[in-house]
């Protein structure tokens, strides 16, 4: 009994590591998450990842979706993003399946003055 508790709370305790390490990848397969818009503005310093020419610009930021629901975004890019510009970020989960420049204007209302206010 001892070693049965032992096994199923040590393969628990792996499991429960794996997907804190790699939350991104679980997400992107996982069909309980829908995939959402989320847009943010670009107010933080980009973490500088790589060597070399294989440099990235890693970004993690504060957004909103259509609906107005706060979520954490990262992406990534090989050039550095001016700063105070726009964002727009299809997630799913913690996971970022694309995401793409725009402009202020193409911003939903009640997400552009979130995003004022933030």
């Amino acid at each position: 009994m001892k070693k049965t508790v032992i096994v199923v709370l040590t393969a628990l305790i792996v499991c429960s590591a794996l997907y804190l390490t790699f939350k991104r990848e679980f997400d992107q397969f996982n069909p309980i998450y829908e995939e959402q818009y989320v847009y943010a503005v670009i107010n933080e310093q980009a973490k500088k990842e790589g060597k070399n020419e294989w440099i990235r610009y890693r970004y993690n930021l504060i957004g909103y979706t259509g609906k107005g629901e706060k979520k954490k975004i990262t992406f990534s890019s090989s050039k550095e993003q001016k700063p105070e510009g726009y964002v727009r970020v299809l997630a799913k989960g913690a996971y970022t399946k694309e995401w793409i420049l725009i402009e202020e204007k193409k911003i939903p209302e009640n997400v552009l003055n979130q995003l004022r206010s933030h």
